[in-house]
């Protein structure tokens, strides 16, 4: 086996690059390509909330994506209404499965092994990447459907609000049957709210902005 190439240890020659490999270079910000754990072909993260997220990103250098990011990740340079075009279509991405009903007093249970296992019974997400329709121009995966996303809210909150809101709906569609659109959000929960059909993905400043 070659041995692996030595690191090149950085200088204030070598010109920064914006954003890392696994992420896209948005004019403003990098957001992860695909929704946490950020890796293709793996399973989303589920039943998470906003403070999971926003730890899990930090660990990591980054943070919660904004929802003005976000939406600018799913809009694209075009300002499509979904990341693929202007029209839904149902099945490009992973957002037409059929509802179960929801055991919510199991879930409200957690970490108990039973919320665990009933977050699992109703899991429907599909591996990051597996609706190669399901991508921006720019090459963001999974942004509408799949499991829902964190992100952090843009606009003051109303009084009594939440600082966090859900973005991209899930694998079975809207709340109250909204379209998924890149603008569609919910609003109704605060970032400590636990939901099966919940996970996030990460954001962080790019290398080539002050910071």
């Amino acid at each position: 086996m070659a041995p692996a190439p030595a690191e090149v240890p950085p200088s204030s020659s070598t010109p920064a690059i914006p954003c890392p490999p696994d992420m896209v270079t948005l004019p403003e910000v990098c957001i992860d390509r695909f929704e946490a754990p950020n890796v293709a072909g793996s399973a989303p993260m589920a039943f998470q909330t906003a403070a999971d997220g926003e730890r899990w990103c930090s660990e990591r250098d980054k943070r919660l994506c904004t929802e003005r990011e976000w939406i600018r990740a799913c809009e694209g340079g075009a300002v499509r209404r979904f990341p693929y075009g202007d029209d839904h279509r149902p099945g490009a991405c992973n957002d037409d499965r059929t509802w179960i009903p929801v055991r919510w007093k199991t879930l409200a249970a957690w970490p108990a092994p039973v919320a665990v296992q009933e977050a699992a019974r109703l899991n429907q997400a599909h591996p990051s990447g597996a609706h190669p329709a399901c991508v921006s121009d720019e090459g963001v995966f999974d942004l509408v459907g799949n499991v829902a996303e964190w992100v952090r809210r843009s606009d003051p909150p109303p009084h009594p609000g939440y600082d966090h809101v859900l973005k991209g709906c899930y694998w079975a569609g809207c709340y109250q049957q909204a379209e998924p659109t890149c603008a569609f959000r919910n609003s109704a929960h605060p970032g400590s709210f636990r939901t099966y059909e919940a996970g996030f993905r990460c954001c962080r400043d790019r290398a080539d902005e002050s910071r």
